[in-house]
């Protein structure tokens, strides 16, 4: 699927430039968060549909799996895309702006009314136990108390959050899903042993006949929890490991069924009437209370609080990452598109706050799951119409599966948003409208804010350490009187009351005052611990910078010391070449006419014999004595063979002059086959037999390759290194070996040459040494490395090479070979150097080493 979608996919796709600093485990808890969502709808549900609200569950719950598995195809294809769901769609429709900057909204805003909701069914939770103490607070100020918390966490940094999100995951996770295994095995024994109450089942089943309008109502706002499971993929850009991020929403897949069926199926054996069905608290302690018992209201307590928390975390992490995304997109104005070094999204977060605080305003928890649900819907809807707008890239049964979900979201929508009333229904619709059009002007007036919050800053006095800690001290004293002073108010009213405290109670404060606890460590502790940690990643960074240019100017320093050895090395042999190459040319070009006057004299010397054949006794004792007859036969014989010694050694003059070059260190066209040949006859006395062995045996296969650019010198130097590394594998093979033995598997060496394209052109050379173990084959180009004894390798000579091809040539250097099977090494140049790569199926880029681990036929 994702395949298919990537050509069809036309929006800027570059990355959304969030650092990688979550955890697995960071971004895994951050999904979990949506089995929680099911404790704010599940009971309304259960109240009016009774056992016909398994119809919302069951087939939500596998809805619910399936959206799981389709968004995490979707985050394989887009990895850099914050935000998550609604933010693939901006890049699954890319023609349709306007629709996925709607429905991006309309999820955006249902994760904003949890901040809200939360802190309704908290403060609820906090009213049901201080009321037996005579304790009345606030409802208002709780709720805004709460709201505000959160973004006291949510603007100290992305980790803060993060960090927040794990003290609470354990507790509300962990006891939720105890929650539903334990009371699933209890309702098993129950049933199975005829002991439980008659009336529980009673109200289970009857008095409820089935409403398809009233299905389609919770339904709707059911959706809000089912498919709100895959928020994990919202923190896949700024995840550590994105692969295995998306990885764990099919861990939170398997859970879907869990919460949302065995749950469910638990609350159907609450009491008629026992409880409101608006008050989650009681809902849970009624259904919980036969398995749990005495420890029900501490067990329930324990669960909401940190399942309010935990949702508050998500929220205002989850929330600001649409916006980003969608002002990256250039869906929003741009301003939503900044985040600071700590991962603060201080506009989006702003807004988010506003808009809760609304929230707060309106009031009406289960209004407010089903406005917003409407948006939430609808982005769904747009998901799977965008997976059936792309079926004819997709392919097989998902783009009609995403079909008939659409298919079915839009009904719901429709007679679900009309049992929850047409005005509800309107509001949902609008209010994603309505941020648009605040977006559009804000827009509009950012010509006058924009200059304000990008003007210089002023320079501020650097708060020094004592000031930090006092600060710090102070913010801790103020935080230790309003706990004392809470604490005194508290045990002043128990006193006056005749009521035992709750010892659930006691677990609100302490989970409240750990929320309140972690928020003020985030502006003093964390601030330190993250400045503490910075400085020590740049301090290692700077380690690791400063022993790699150490590194480097050593290797440097000794390839210099190399070069510098070599160049005067060449110089000496163009040198000694020029001085041997004057005399040579003398004799070798006195040879002919020496040839010529001799042939001219055996000829006037058998012209004097046939016209005297009798010659005085004195001339015969002197042909008898100089041996006329061979001198005659074997002096042509002689200056033969001078010539040809002068050929060969203006030969060796000349592979001395072409392999030094001195006089062409520029770039020139050359016969690669030359230069080949040249390095072969430099190295003849390591080729001709010896007593220990045969000769070595070269084989060519030489293909038709024009004149090539290149350093000749420079090319010539890694011939004879490769070359010279050949001979020392294959010395090394022969150890042991009797000569009968090598003569029957002699040393070779193959030299090949092709043209692999119109630019370029290989060149290789093969050895049926000893190999090169796998240990050591990915070490063969690094500078100073030879497993020769000491004295006689560098470890030098293969990096110099490499660097020569790869650098000086833009080509490249690879090495395959097989243990005890030979050694191949193949060099890729182009022709002129300003030539292409190669076209050819290689996976190595230029200027990459590679060592394979055989040796193509």
């Amino acid at each position: 699927m994702t395949a298919a979608i990537s050509q069809t996919t036309a929006v800027d796709t570059s990355p959304s430039a969030l650092p990688r600093t979550l955890t697995l485990i960071e971004t895994l808890g951050f999904g979990l968060t949506g089995l929680l969502l099911w404790i704010s709808v599940a009971p309304g549900a259960h109240a009016e549909l009774g056992i016909q609200a398994m119809w919302v569950w069951i087939p939500g719950a596998l809805l619910g799996v399936i959206v799981n598995f389709q968004v995490r195809q979707l985050g394989q294809r887009f990895p850099d895309v914050a935000g998550g769901t609604p933010n693939y769609l901006t890049h699954l429709l890319p023609d349709l702006p306007w629709l996925t900057r709607y429905a991006a909204l309309g999820y955006f805003l249902s994760w904003v009314a949890v901040l809200p909701v939360n802190a309704i069914i908290l403060t609820e939770l906090i009213q049901t136990n201080l009321r037996p103490l005579g304790i009345t607070l606030p409802a208002m100020g709780l709720k805004v108390g709460f709201v505000l918390l959160a973004f006291v966490v949510a603007f100290s940094g992305s980790r803060a959050l993060s960090t927040l999100h794990l003290v609470f995951l354990v507790p509300a996770v962990g006891l939720l899903l105890l929650f539903c295994l334990q009371g699933s095995a209890w309702l098993f024994a129950a049933n199975y042993s005829h002991n439980w109450p008659h009336d529980w089942t009673a109200v289970a089943s009857t008095n409820v006949d089935f409403s398809l309008q009233s299905w389609a109502k919770w339904y709707l706002n059911g959706t809000y929890a089912f498919y709100a499971c895959e928020t994990a993929s919202a923190f896949v850009a700024d995840s550590k490991q994105p692969q295995k991020t998306l990885q764990s929403l099919l861990v939170v897949a398997g859970l879907i069924p869990v919460v949302y069926v065995v749950g469910s199926w638990l609350l159907l054996h609450l009491p008629n009437n026992a409880v409101d069905p608006q008050n989650t608290f009681l809902t849970l302690l009624v259904a919980a209370r036969p398995y749990w018992g005495s420890a029900t209201p501490l067990l329930v307590t324990f669960l909401i609080v940190s399942s309010c928390l935990l949702s508050f975390a998500t929220a205002v992490s989850l929330a600001p990452r649409v916006l980003y995304q969608l002002a990256k997109d250039q869906q929003l104005t741009p301003l939503f598109a900044s985040v600071s070094e700590e991962g603060v999204f201080a506009s989006g977060l702003g807004l988010t706050l506003l808009l809760s605080l609304g929230g707060l305003a309106w009031g009406d928890l289960h209004q407010i799951v089903m406005v917003t649900g409407v948006g939430w819907l609808i982005a769904f809807i747009v998901l799977h119409g965008g997976l059936w707008y792309q079926r004819g890239q997709i392919g097989g049964f998902m783009p009609w599966l995403a079909l008939l979900m659409a298919a079915l979201e839009v009904f719901v929508l429709g007679l679900g948003g009309w049992a929850w009333r047409i005005q509800n229904l309107a509001i949902g619709l609008l209010l994603p409208l309505v941020v648009i059009l605040g977006d559009r002007l804000f827009y509009r007036c950012s010509a006058l804010i924009l200059p304000w919050l990008n003007r210089p800053k002023r320079a501020y006095r650097q708060t020094t350490f004592e000031t930090l800690i006092v600060a710090q001290v102070a913010l801790l004293i103020g935080f230790t009187i309003l706990v004392s002073t809470i604490s005194w108010r508290v045990s002043a009213a128990i006193a006056n009351t005749k009521v035992v405290p709750p010892v659930d109670f006691l677990v609100v404060l302490i989970l409240v005052m750990s929320f309140l606890g972690v928020a003020i460590a985030c502006w003093t502790v964390f601030p330190q611990i993250a400045a503490i940690n910075n400085a020590r990643q740049t301090a290692e960074a700077l380690s690791e910078e400063l022993n790699s240019a150490l590194s480097q100017v050593q290797q440097t320093q000794l390839q210099m010391v190399q070069q510098e050895k070599l160049s005067s090395i060449g110089q000496l042999v163009a040198g000694i070449a020029h001085e041997i190459n004057n005399p040579v040319n003398f004799i070798h070009g006195n040879l002919t006419y020496t040839q010529t006057y001799v042939k001219d004299l055996l000829g006037l010397v058998q012209l004097y014999q046939s016209s005297y054949p009798r010659p005085t006794d004195k001339i015969t004792t002197e042909i008898e004595a100089i041996d006329l007859a061979f001198l005659s036969e074997d002096l042509p014989k002689m200056l033969n063979s001078m010539t040809l010694g002068t050929e060969r050694i203006r030969g060796i003059v000349l592979s001395l002059r072409n392999f030094s070059r001195k006089d062409e260190a520029a770039c020139k066209s050359v016969d690669i086959h030359e230069g080949l040949e040249s390095t072969m006859l430099i190295l003849q006395h390591r080729l001709k037999a010896v007593t220990e062995r045969p000769a070595v045996e070269i084989l060519r296969d030489y293909g038709e390759l024009p004149l090539v650019e290149c350093y000749p010198s420079q090319l010539n130097q890694v011939f004879m290194n490769i070359l010279a590394n050949a001979l020392d594998a294959m010395e090394e093979t022969n150890v042991g070996r009797s000569y009968e033995e090598i003569e029957t598997r002699p040393n070779q060496i193959t030299l090949r040459t092709r043209l692999v394209s119109e630019q370029w052109i290989e060149i290789a050379i093969a050895d049926n040494g000893s190999g090169i173990p796998e240990a050591i084959r990915s070490r063969i180009f690094d500078p100073f490395f030879t497993t020769k004894p000491a004295g006689k390798g560098t470890g030098l000579g293969m990096s110099i090479s490499y660097q020569i091809i790869t650098q000086h040539h833009q080509g490249k250097l690879s090495c395959a070979c097989l243990p005890n099977q030979g050694t191949e090494f193949t060099i890729q140049i182009p022709r002129k150097q300003q030539a292409t790569k190669p076209t050819h199926s290689s996976t190595h880029s230029s200027g990459e080493a590679s060592v394979r681990h055989s040796v193509e036929p």
